[in-house]
């Protein structure tokens, strides 16, 4: 399997950054916010972008909110970014939420979460919660359709988003319409799984860094790992649960654990669309404007959400 030659500076770029956990976890978050904020913000139509606060479980909880061009009322699709649960902010997603604006014409509320490891399990799934129960409540001033929401992530944030799913189903909704799961493992790792043994020194993520992130996001491991917040594969039942857009890369060490969440899901009689897109690496999706695959991704996901906003839950 080869990198996409899209993506082949961008790989080489990776080879240079230091390793998680090689330096100190701010220095990470820097690193991180400075490759994620070194290009323009990526250019399409969007109509009102703005930064507030809501109240959450650990106190004020930063939100950014981006609106569609035009009258509305929107669908509200609530975003959480990716990067371990260590390391991202409202920024270093921006242009997947601009993407999912413009594409399924809804409002997209993204969630500055607490981030580990100051803040572990279960904090950030706590602030997700808050956020999505937030922005069903508070739809119609967001000038957003009551009902219509969905929850959507990358990566780490993917995992938050399956987790958002198993608590509106068991905890009396939300009725979520969708879940779009972005490169999201929703299982703790192993070194078992055919993608791990082929990709465990991948470019932008490898089975190492994997490792890392979760170390520092669960504070008791032995018993955390499986937990369904944590690990939403290990739930002991996913029926019910909102259809899902269940979105791979091809090399990436994760990538089979996103799959099995998928097949998991179909198992339950879930309304499933899972892609692997060829070529890729873990966090493709990032680099929309830029690599053909990440417009692919985005226009997928938004084909998904429109598709279930139009069709209420059964």
């Amino acid at each position: 399997m080869k990198i996409h030659p899209q993506l082949q500076a961008f790989a080489a770029g990776a080879a240079q950054f230091p390793k998680a956990g090689s330096i100190p976890v701010a220095a990470l978050r820097d690193l991180v916010r400075q490759a994620s904020t070194a290009f323009p913000p990526v250019t399409m139509p969007i109509g009102k972008i703005e930064d507030r606060f809501i109240d959450g479980p650990g106190g004020a909880l930063p939100i950014r909110l981006y609106t569609p061009v035009g009258e509305g009322p929107w669908p509200v699709v609530v975003y959480f970014h990716g990067g371990g649960w260590v390391v991202g902010d409202l920024d270093t997603q921006d242009m997947i939420c601009r993407g999912l604006c413009h594409g399924a014409g809804s409002v997209v509320l993204s969630v500055g979460y607490r981030l580990a490891p100051e803040h572990p399990f279960p904090a950030a799934p706590d602030d997700c919660w808050a956020a999505t129960l937030w922005a069903d409540a508070h739809s119609g001033d967001l000038n957003g359709i009551p009902g219509q929401i969905a929850v959507a992530g990358d990566s780490a944030g993917a995992v938050l988003a399956a987790g958002v799913a198993l608590r509106a189903r068991d905890e009396g909704g939300p009725a979520l319409r969708a879940q779009v799961l972005i490169y999201g493992p929703c299982d703790y790792p192993s070194l078992d799984t055919p993608s791990v043994r082929e990709f465990r020194d991948a470019p932008i993520l490898g089975a190492d860094d994997a490792f890392y992130f979760w170390g520092q996001y669960l504070s008791k491991p032995e018993t955390e790992r499986l937990h369904p917040l944590a690990a939403p594969l290990r739930a002991a039942s996913h029926a019910g649960l909102a259809p899902a857009f269940v979105c791979v890369a091809e090399i990436d060490p994760s990538r089979d654990d996103a799959e099995a969440y998928g097949q998991a899901l179909v198992a339950a009689g879930v309304p499933v669309m899972t892609r692997r897109y060829v070529g890729m690496l873990h966090g493709f999706v990032s680099w929309l404007g830029m690599v053909d695959a990440a417009q692919d991704a985005i226009d997928d996901a938004s084909a998904w959400l429109k598709m279930h906003f139009a069709t209420p839950r059964r």
